[in-house]
């Protein structure tokens, strides 16, 4: 990557530094002024997964969510990477059902389940040919619902020229402040647009959410919508042991964030007002959380890790290996620069 380069992790064995991670962190405050950052804030990324919950804005927006009465736990799935548990396919099926779509619809792809892969339970029964169980199959639904709203042919609903794109891709730009002729528009892993923006507008759109902040009434009740679905159901937009939900039950109530591929993160805050994202360089997630755990420590966001035993893990991750036994550990190594 073409940006100033600093270092923010370390991996050991034993006292031996075999590997590093560089990475760049935005930290805006309440009023959208960049407080705090590592290596480049204003770097350019993919937004990756990390821009669901904006994505979902249009749904609300338009009346789609309201015409097709989606629930807050419907919702909180279409900002999801969930993990493809029965629960996750049920609700998804629900969302499908309600705006008169089938799972053959969805135009996601399939992949082995990511809890299935994380407990290392291979796929017997073809859930990894299965798309309803696609981490983004939530997203794709709420898109799915979005098109038949607008009267579109569903059958391009991913189509970055079709009407429901483009309203995506206009919510996306103006929620994150950023101007949407800028973005570079690409394929995501699932087949749909996504958008490139500089870290920092992450950092802000995730400030934003978390205080219910938009440019009009309109936009300000679809993100209240957004946060408390999230909130309320945090497990539909993660899943267990997964470092989104680990966060937002270290902070109830109080925090939204959401994941991103090639290890990219962006939260936010209500108290203390403010928005972070964080992108490891290389594109490994291995060293993200220690990263984030350490940016809330030097925030003053944690002061005592004994108070946060879900993020404990994530403090100082330990590296095994076949035979589960511990050979070292990732250890972040860097301290923020203020602006």
């Amino acid at each position: 990557m073409d940006t100033q380069v600093e270092l923010a992790a370390r991996v050991l064995r034993n006292n031996t530094a075999e590997a590093v991670h560089y990475a760049s962190v935005a930290v805006v405050d309440g009023q959208g002024h960049l407080t705090h950052y590592l290596g480049d804030p204003y770097m350019t990324i993919m937004a990756r997964s990390s821009i669901k919950p904006f994505q979902l804005l249009p749904l609300i927006t338009t009346g789609a969510a309201a015409a097709f009465d989606f629930t807050p736990k419907q919702l909180a799935i279409m900002c999801g990477s969930h993990t493809g548990s029965d629960e996750h396919r049920d609700v998804v099926l629900s969302n499908l059902k309600l705006a008169g779509n089938k799972p053959e619809d969805l135009q996601c792809g399939s992949h082995w389940p990511i809890g299935m892969e994380m407990a290392r339970q291979y796929p017997t029964s073809g859930e990894d040919s299965d798309p309803v169980r696609h981490n983004c199959s939530g997203k794709h639904s709420g898109f799915l619902a979005l098109a038949r709203h607008l009267g579109e042919d569903i059958a391009g609903y991913l189509d970055p020229d079709s009407q429901t794109q483009q309203v995506v891709k206009t919510a996306v730009a103006e929620y994150c402040e950023f101007a949407a002729e800028k973005m570079d528009v690409t394929i995501d892993g699932c087949s749909a647009p996504n958008f490139s923006m500089p870290l920092y507008n992450l950092a802000l759109g995730f400030k934003k959410l978390a205080n219910v902040e938009g440019s009009s009434v309109q936009q300000k009740d679809a993100a209240a919508t957004i946060k408390a679905a999230m909130i309320a159901y945090p497990e539909m937009v993660s899943g267990e042991k997964r470092l989104d939900l680990s966060i937002m039950r270290s902070f109830p109530r109080n925090v939204v964030c959401k994941i991103g591929a090639e290890s990219l993160e962006g939260v936010g805050f209500a108290d203390p007002c403010l928005g972070i994202a964080v992108k490891v360089h290389d594109g490994n997630q291995r060293a993200l959380g220690a990263i984030i755990v350490e940016v809330m420590k030097q925030l003053g966001i944690i002061a005592n890790m004994s108070d946060f035993p879900y993020l404990k893990s994530e403090e100082k991750p330990p590296v095994r290996n076949n035979r589960n036994v511990i050979t070292g550990y990732i250890v972040p190594d860097f301290k923020l620069r203020k602006a």
